[in-house]
């Protein structure tokens, strides 16, 4: 019997069978090659191949965009990166578009400052390298024009110029803090009503009282406006700080006659004069030469008008029409000039200097003692070209930055000058700068150093704060010849005026707290 097609049947069974075996061998095979079997190794385990990841660069931040106002120049930049290795990173900042001229304090820290040269927009960039590739992020920061009131030569009554806050928050200050302030000035003392003052930050009025446009004798007050004439020479070449007043005036302080015996008069400078340590006692006509120039501080409002009388002859021209030529017109205010006093000037007229009155041989010669009426508008004009270094809107210079430091700052050697006088003006020869007074020794604790102002009988000041960016202006009326119930006593608006810091305490020191940013 034939059993062909059996065997075919079982053939293919086993050829299944088989087929199965050898899969079976050959997926344990892997798997013991897999586990490291086979062989005749160590029997150890050998580690799964790695492959290294792709470097990536530093992700970078340059920071949030940022708006500032010139004259604020400088930024704080805080930078900051993140890397996937474990390499030390190096930072690089770099000015990529604006003005030329920024500068970093530390260019290769990730937070640093920044230093701008003008108004304008800028892009600054972070760069951030680990070593092999190099990430980059830019902050864009745009420095705004400084803030200035607008002309007031056609007698605005809109504020006559400034630009107002809506509130004293706007400016980073306190509104209750300076009405504090405002209510000393116009209540305190012997103070007579309608006196008037603005307080300004950042170039923009915040808070003002009385009428701003009303002219008051400004008294010594003149002595700083006035003295913008000796930055105009000084400026231009014209005469020297060195220079001795006795060369650029003939019949410079011979009167009186006794004067020139002294042997002194060859000595005096042009900056003992402006810097009341040329000798000269107090008086404004024709004062006696009581001491040697560059010894002693002794407030003299005659040796202030022999610095006017060389300085007219310096120029060879009139002090008013000097100011008005340089300043008045570009600060955006009206002038006048003549007659006994403001009462007779236009209406119109923000600042009025009168004819001389203080018995001198030239009666159109002005003085510098005193001699200028103003309104709180013009004077606060003049505090914000100081504050502003010289400069005035669209960066018209009118006086130099150096001269304005120079008003600014005391004279080093005057600082051991005797002080007959120190009851009345303690601290002078320490802080008083040229023309100007200053709070350099921090007789005012409250107040910051850098703080100096214009300062006159009655109390008229134009005081400048540059650290806060303030100007704050208060002018009144006094009652002339009136007996002090306390002659000893100074109290604010007193007539017997004297450079007694204390009095001016509780208006600046609100002020200067008033600021919350």
């Amino acid at each position: 019997m034939r059993v062909m097609s059996r065997e075919q049947l079982n053939s293919r069974s086993e050829l299944i069978r088989r087929c199965r075996q050898v899969a079976i061998g050959v997926s344990l095979a892997l798997s013991i090659a897999a586990c490291g079997g086979g062989g005749g190794g160590g029997g150890g385990t050998s580690a799964p191949v790695q492959q290294n990841p792709q470097n990536v660069a530093p992700t970078v931040r340059a920071g949030d965009d940022q708006t500032i106002e010139w004259p604020t120049a400088s930024a704080q930049l805080s930078g900051s990166a993140t890397d996937d290795s474990s390499s030390t990173l190096t930072y690089a900042w770099s000015a990529t578009s604006g003005p030329s001229g920024v500068t970093f304090g530390t260019a290769n820290a990730a937070a640093t400052s920044v230093t701008f040269p003008a108004a304008g927009s800028y892009v600054l960039t972070l760069s951030v390298s680990d070593g092999s590739l190099t990430g980059t992020d830019t902050v864009n920061v745009t420095v705004n024009a400084a803030t200035y009131p607008a002309s007031d030569l056609s007698n605005d009554t809109n504020d006559h110029g400034w630009t107002r806050v809506t509130a004293a928050a706007d400016v980073g200050m306190n509104q209750a803090l300076l009405e504090q302030a405002a209510t000393y000035a116009q209540t305190s003392g012997r103070t007579l009503p309608n006196s008037a003052g603005m307080i300004v930050r950042k170039g923009r009025l915040v808070h003002s009282w009385g009428n701003i446009d009303q002219r008051f004798d400004l008294k010594s007050t003149t002595k700083s406006i006035g003295g913008m004439a000796l930055g105009i020479a000084y400026d231009g070449g014209s005469l020297a700080l060195t220079d001795r007043a006795s060369a650029r005036l003939p019949g410079f302080g011979e009167n009186p006659p006794g004067n020139v015996s002294t042997g002194w008069l060859p000595d005096i400078t042009i900056q003992q004069l402006a810097t009341h340590s040329a000798g000269f006692r107090k008086i404004q006509s024709y004062p006696a030469l009581d001491y040697r120039p560059g010894t002693t501080f002794f407030y003299s409002d005659g040796g202030l008008n022999w610095l006017a009388d060389t300085l007219t002859a310096v120029f060879n021209q009139d002090l008013a029409t000097v100011l008005n030529t340089n300043v008045w017109s570009a600060l955006g205010v009206n002038s006048s000039v003549g007659g006994t006093d403001g009462s007779g000037a236009p209406a119109i007229s923000d600042v009025h200097w009168r004819d001389n009155q203080s018995g001198r041989t030239n009666p159109q010669n002005r003085e510098l003692a005193s001699g200028i009426f103003a309104n709180a508008n013009a004077m606060a004009r003049v505090g914000l070209l100081f504050l502003r270094k010289g400069v005035w809107a669209n960066d018209q210079r009118i006086l130099s930055e150096d001269f304005v430091s120079k008003v600014s700052t005391p004279v080093a050697e005057n600082a051991g000058f005797d002080n007959p006088e120190a009851a009345d003006f303690p601290g002078g020869p320490e802080n008083y700068g040229m023309l100007w007074w200053t709070n350099a020794n921090g007789q005012l604790p409250n107040v910051p150093r850098d703080a100096y102002w214009a300062w006159g009988l009655g109390d008229s000041l134009i005081v400048v704060i540059p650290s806060l960016d303030i100007v704050a202006v208060r002018a009144g009326r006094v009652i002339p010849g009136t007996t002090d119930p306390d002659p000893d006593a100074r109290v604010w608006n007193d007539w017997d005026w004297n450079g007694d810091y204390s009095i001016l305490a509780p208006f600046l020191d609100p002020i200067v707290q008033s600021v919350i940013q």
